[in-house]
Formats: structure tokens, C-alpha cells, sequence
């Protein structure tokens, strides 16, 4: 009894871990990602009974079994390419801001106004991020996590280290 008890306890603990780090998280997206991986992951792990459930023909315990192991696969497998997928897209859209904008300030003169070059890098860096979303989310099928106010604060970071640069440079 202890023993076939394992499998199952063991999948809802693995299923609880997935649900606390989504409950810490502050995208949506990812978050959604993460509860689909945790149920995949209770499905799949109290499916997976003991062979000797499995194989007595009465009471079909062990054909419901067989049944969800397809669906637990799915979900556990989409939620965890999804989030990783998500999260590495939008690690890839912050390190083309970064170097749109580094070439954008190293382009303008020296002379304009800085307030002047910060909104027109701003344009710029926003109508390529959003070309760039729309192109990862086109090629991946799923949309990465951060929006507008995400892009334009770590925007404002990588100004901000700019000035520091130039600063210390002078």
C-alpha cells in the first residue's frame, strides 16, 4: 500500500513546486505556462500506477490510467517548451534593445539635445521591438511576455547606463 502511494503523493509535490514558483511570478503568461506544466506533471505522475493495476482487467483501473498518460505528456511538455520558449524570446528582444539602442546614441551627434535624442531612440527602439514581437511571436506561435512598459523601463535602464558610460569616458 505505501508503496503504490509513492507515485501519486510524488506527482502532486512535483505539481506543488510548479505552482509556487508560478504563484511568485508577475507575468501572466509564463505563470499560465507554468500551472499547465504542474497539472501535466500530477496527471503523469498519478497515471503511472503500479503495472500490477494496470494489467487486472476488473475494475479498469489501469485503462483510465493509459488514457490520461497521453494528455499528462501533452500538457507537462507544452508548459515547459512554452515558458522556456517565452522567457529565452524575451531575453532575445532585451539584448536587440540593448543594441539598437547603443548604436542608435553612438549615431546621433554629440551636440543635439539629449532629451531630443532619448525620445527619437525611443521611437525607434519602440517600432523595432514591436516588428521584432510580432516576428517571435509569428515564428514561435507564442507571444513573449513583456509589454510596452517593460520595453520602455529597461529602455530608460540602458540610457541611464549610457549616461553613465559617456560620463565616465569625459
Amino acid at each position: 500500500m505505501l508503496f503504490s502511494v509513492t507515485k501519486p503523493l510524488g506527482g502532486v509535490l512535483f505539481g506543488v513546486a510548479f505552482w509556487l514558483v508560478a504563484r511568485h511570478l508577475k507575468n501572466d503568461r509564463v505563470k499560465g505556462y507554468l500551472i499547465i506544466s504542474a497539472y501535466g506533471m500530477t496527471l503523469l505522475f498519478t497515471a503511472n500506477q503500479p503495472t500490477a493495476l494496470l494489467l487486472v482487467p476488473y475494475p479498469p483501473f489501469g485503462l483510465v490510467s493509459i488514457c490520461f498518460m497521453g494528455l499528462a505528456s501533452y500538457l507537462l511538455y507544452l508548459g515547459i517548451y512554452s515558458s522556456a520558449l517565452s522567457v529565452s524570446e524575451d531575453a532575445r528582444l532585451r539584448q536587440t534593445i540593448r543594441k539598437m539602442a547603443l548604436n542608435e546614441s553612438q549615431n546621433f551627434l554629440d551636440d543635439i539635445g539629449t532629451a531630443e535624442m532619448e525620445q527619437e531612440i525611443q521611437k525607434k527602439v519602440l517600432k523595432f521591438s514591436k516588428k521584432t514581437k510580432d516576428l517571435m511571436e509569428y515564428e514561435t506561435g507564442i507571444s513573449t511576455s513583456d509589454d510596452e512598459d517593460d520595453i520602455k523601463r529597461y529602455l530608460e535602464e540602458v540610457l541611464i547606463e549610457l549616461k553613465r558610460k559617456k560620463d565616465k569616458n569625459h
